[in-house]
């Protein structure tokens, strides 16, 4: 169909009322996180219904009957990706925290399981960091560092913090707890355990969640039993910090949803 100069043409892909995830036609990887996790992925399958799913810019229509930048095209695109890798870091994230129960007992597994939780976590908080960017920065699809490195390329979840956007999300202090511990495990060294005899339960000291290097069993016991008198069961602290990043994701992504159209309008295109 041809449209006029004049003529209207309705922004975002409206979600139906009757929408269930349930019946959304999914692949591989994305059946398993909705019917065998089990996890609560609503708002992610709302958004990748207003955007089309991301994957084709064909799905894109200039509003004024111009050309679509390339920028533009790509940008739209790399919704896709992100949107994609927040679902499947989140299932990736369980996957972990379930081998982390199966494998308590095992020092090196549980190790693995739990390092692997928390990366996961970090790769779903730089993905929607780069959807948070690319649907909101007024120059998002086409802005540069000096280098000529895209910013949507490499902006991180540190970097979207020092944004305005989505501000009261950004400072829940359980997300900077998380994100302290992920760092930990990343780029620190191994936090000190213990283990409850009688019940054979895990623990890491409370202070993982604010603090990055730990006094070191082998040689600063006496430091660290001064150190650390608060204990965290390692289980329990992964089952919360999952819970909650399930629930975040969910609160960005209604965001996204009603934010979609300011990237629309700001690039003349209509998603159809």
């Amino acid at each position: 169909m041809i449209r006029g100069p004049g003529d209207k043409i309705d922004l975002a892909i409206k979600i139906p009322r009757n929408f269930s995830v349930a019946r959304e036609q999914l692949d591989a990887n994305e059946q398993i996180i909705r019917d065998l996790l089990k996890l609560d992925v609503t708002n992610w399958a709302k958004f990748r219904y207003t955007i089309a799913v991301g994957n084709n810019a064909n799905r894109l229509i200039s509003k004024n009957q111009s050309s679509i930048p390339d920028d533009v095209k790509e940008a739209y695109r790399e919704l896709a990706k992100s949107h994609y890798e927040v679902v499947t870091s989140l299932g990736a994230a369980r996957v972990s925290y379930d081998l982390s129960v199966a494998t308590i007992d095992n020092p090196l597994f549980l190790k693995k399981s739990t390092k692997d939780f928390y990366f996961h976590i970090g790769c779903l908080l730089d993905n929607l960091a780069r959807l948070i960017y690319i649907v909101n920065a007024p120059n998002g699809a086409s802005e540069r560092y000096q280098d000529n490195r895209l910013v949507r390329h490499w902006i991180d979840w540190g970097r979207v913090c020092k944004k305005p956007w989505y501000r009261r999300l950004k400072k829940s202090r359980q997300l900077v707890e998380i994100i302290n511990v992920r760092n930990t495990l990343v780029h620190g060294w191994a936090p000190p355990t213990k283990k409850e005899i009688s019940t054979g339960t895990q623990y890491w000291p409370r202070a993982i969640r604010t603090s990055r290097d730990f006094f070191w069993p082998y040689d600063e016991s006496k430091k660290l039993k001064k150190s650390y008198r608060k204990w965290i069961p390692i289980a329990q602290m992964i089952s919360r910090d999952l819970g909650f990043i399930e629930r975040f994701q969910n609160r960005v992504f209604a965001k996204l949803i009603k934010d979609i159209r300011s990237f629309e309008k700001r690039y003349n295109v209509v998603i159809r």
